[in-house]
């Protein structure tokens, strides 16, 4: 009986493996704030702790525990235990704990879900009919995300509202699917050199074309690399009388690959080429330099060297340590919450010692791929999760991981191992605790089995028991916050319903708090604009009730948002929040000025070199008519980034408004000079520049005026608006330094920034 419940539960284990390796690519749910990652995250966990528990049970049928020794066994524990001393010290410990969100992926539970998911696949892989069901699994999931991408990039697509775009794939990106593709490509490449050893050979054709098909369309420079380090390590591993007979079914997937990349790049054709164009319109993934990426993590390094700055907080390292050449790039206003790579990620997040053992980590597998690729014995699946395993480096060293690539580089890693372990070069650990009963005839002490197994089953039970729980309501909470994103243009109500939920069941989530901020707020700014001062009634109807409800409601929203900054005191983007709020309430709050420029000030502590934050605190002081530190932000702006041209357009206007014609007009003139004659906006600069050198009459001050962007402002900001909100003066206002210009002189496209006052 014992034998046969071991039996079942070894084959359920197995097929658990099967279905968390096939649909984990696969897996996506439009019920999550992020409909790809995160549902992949809770699958992957929910199926982990499942198989904990089963392995834990097994351990009690055999009589013992087993876990298998393997040379990655070090490192995976001691970037386990950087990770934990990492969380442990880093000031953004729910980020740490949970993830930036939407970004979960990197938060010391995504990895510990990854960690737990190699030793549980390592130690329960026996046979090498486990290793090939692992393995078909893999390529069947590679085959539906193939599939899938390529119908999408020429427009057809899945009958779901957010799959209509030519990017979309079951991986969440689209280096993703194509690092699934690359990774599975050896397999079929050598079941082409030995036909019929592990797959068919047309089979093996069709599958090599489908994936360097797909990997042409969709993949980048990373992937290519590694599918060129593929084709290499395959002809290398591969004997040359195989090769040589095997040479034509074996360029056709490359031949494929090179027709549809020479087609991207041809602009004309009869008829006409479908191929320039879709490549040209493809969505490319956005990617942080590299050597800007390395200033990132180095400063970083610099700041947090030992454990660096926490799992999951690379957004606040960007924000924080990015050079001022970023602010010159096209994607200049994102905010990047990934490194360029793996090991990059690695440095700034967990310092020095999380980069040693994930080098080590890697140092590891590198051995283990060499050694299968040197040994002509090994059969076709170890030589090809050899090669497997040494592109998935190349792709790490190239590219940040994903829940995706993670899955499948651990499960290829574990899979090697497990080759290693049935030809004798890995051994198993048997732990026990014995225990003993009195033998009252004998008076001695007799050996009355092990405990460990029964005593490991209720831990592991209870440990299975209160994640189940918490993953539970971690989970439930985002779906509240997917439905209150839903409802957000639908009822206003709802969506406070919906945040307030997700809330009470995850309160350790700063976007939840920052979201209910901004709801609290527009709620009150609704009450504002339907009732207060108008043209038509410039008293307003606002009743007492009604201003009760507006100051609770704005209690609320500053409440929430300090609360956000509480839980995730890096984070720049709060702060920058809070004062948008404080600063959209003037009208109905003593002081909101002055706690709108301490907050912006704190964000621009975090994100010193973002010119859209000088920019702010510069309209700020231009809206109280304090002209001299208008015109030292809005030139910090500049400074910044010397092609933000509204910043242009309000340094003039106030320049303007202080009396100082002269220098309004060499900004308007630095103004035109970036502007395209063509564009409408040169006509705008030209008029404003006309009317400023004929400042001389009241006519032309007003058609200054009139040319220059006017920031709107809200219901909330009118000054017949009864106050109903008595902050204090706040002691101290952060204001950040002048950003210093740079002695060096400008190029000639540049024009110079007006100098700080």
């Amino acid at each position: 009986m014992k034998q046969a419940l071991l039996t079942w539960v070894s084959k359920l284990m197995t097929v658990l493996m099967v279905l968390v390796i096939f649909i984990t690519p696969l897996i996506f749910v439009p019920l999550t704030t992020e409909f790809f990652d995160i549902p992949k995250l809770i699958f992957l966990s929910v199926t982990v702790l499942l198989l904990l528990l089963l392995w834990s049970l097994k351990w009690v049928l055999e009589g013992k525990v087993v876990v298998t020794k393997t040379p990655l066994d070090l490192p995976l524990v001691l970037l386990l235990a950087v990770l934990v001393l990492s969380t442990v010290f880093t000031d953004s410990k729910p980020v740490a704990i949970f993830g930036n969100l939407p970004r979960v992926h990197g938060s010391i539970v995504s990895f510990i879900t990854y960690i737990l998911f190699y030793f549980i696949l390592v130690s329960n892989i026996k046979s090498r009919t486990q290793v090939k069901a692992l393995y078909y699994s893999l390529l069947s999931s590679a085959v539906l995300v193939a599939a899938v991408s390529i119908v999408s990039y020429f427009n057809w697509y899945i009958p779901l509202p957010f799959a209509q775009t030519v990017n979309f794939t079951p991986t969440g990106s689209s280096f993703s699917a194509s690092t699934l593709l690359v990774l599975m490509l050896p397999v079929t490449l050598l079941s082409i050199a030995n036909p019929n050893n592990f797959i068919p050979l047309y089979l093996a054709i069709i599958l090599s074309g489908l994936f360097a098909a797909a990997i042409a369309l969709i993949g980048d420079m990373a992937t290519g690399t590694a599918a060129l380090a593929v084709l290499g390590l395959t002809f290398f591993t591969a004997k040359l009388e195989r090769i040589k007979r095997s040479v034509i079914y074996a360029a056709i997937p490359f031949c494929i690959a090179a027709l549809i990349l020479i087609l991207g790049f041809i602009k004309t054709g009869q008829p006409a080429n479908p191929f320039f164009q879709k490549r040209l319109d493809f969505p490319k993934e956005i990617q942080l330099p590299l050597a800007i990426s390395w200033q990132i993590s180095a400063s970083a390094f610099r700041d947090a060297p030992f454990l660096g700055t926490g799992p999951g907080t690379y957004l606040f390292n960007f924000t924080k340590n990015k050079p001022i050449e970023f602010n010159m790039t096209k994607f200049w206003n994102l905010r990047f919450d990934s490194a360029f790579n793996e090991y990059l990620q690695i440095l700034g997040t967990l310092g020095i010692t999380g980069f040693l053992a994930f080098l080590y980590l890697s140092f590891t597998v590198f051995k283990l791929g060499a050694r299968g690729l040197m040994q002509p014995e090994n059969n076709l699946a170890a030589a090809s999760l050899s090669i497997s395993a040494i592109a998935a480096l190349i792709l790490l060293a190239m590219h940040v991981s994903t829940p995706t690539t993670m899955v499948v580089t651990l499960t290829i890693w574990a899979m090697l191992v497990a080759m290693h372990k049935m030809a004798g070069k890995a051994e198993e650990w048997h732990l026990g605790i014995k225990a003993s009963r009195l033998d009252p005839q004998a008076m001695q002490n007799l050996i009355a089995g092990d405990v460990l197994p029964i005593t490991l089953l209720i831990v592991v039970f209870i440990f299975v028991a209160a994640a189940a729980s918490n993953i539970y309501r971690v989970a439930l909470a985002d779906y509240q916050h997917r439905l209150a994103l839903d409802s957000i243009y639908k009822k206003g109500p709802d969506t406070y319903y919906r945040l307030q939920q997700a809330k009470q069941l995850n309160s350790q989530i700063d976007l939840y708090r920052i979201n209910l901020a901004q709801v609290d707020f527009a709620l009150a700014n609704g009450i504002a604009a339907a009732k207060g001062p108008s043209e038509a009634s410039p008293t307003g109807s606002l009743t007492d009730q009604d201003k009760q409800d507006i100051s609770q409601l704005l209690s609320q929203s500053i409440s929430e948002a300090r609360n956000a900054i509480f839980l995730s005191p890096r984070n720049s983007t709060n702060y920058e929040i809070l004062g948008s709020i404080y600063r959209q309430i003037t009208g109905v709050a003593q002081n909101a000025l002055s706690f709108a420029l301490d907050s912006y000030g704190q964000a621009i502590l975090r994100d010193p070199l973002n010119p859209l934050l000088r920019f702010s605190v510069g309209e700020i002081h231009r809206s109280i008519k304090n002209y001299d530190l208008a015109i030292r932000f809005f030139t910090d702006a500049i400074n910044l980034k010397p092609d933000l041209t509204i910043a242009y357009y309000r340094l003039a206007a106030t320049q303007k408004d202080k009396g100082d014609f002269a220098g309004a007009e060499l900004t308007v003139k630095a103004l035109i000079s970036l502007l395209n004659p063509k564009d409408k906006d040169y006509d705008t600069a030209s008029k404003l520049l006309s009317d400023i050198k004929s400042e001389g009459n009241k006519t032309a001050t007003g058609s200054a005026k009139q040319n220059i962007p006017q920031e709107e402002k809200g219901a909330l900001q009118k000054k017949q608006l009864p106050k109903v909100l008595n902050l204090p003066q706040p002691e101290n206002i952060a204001t950040p330094e002048a950003v210093k210009v740079s002695p060096k002189p400008s190029p000639k496209n540049t024009p110079s920034p007006s100098p700080t006052p």
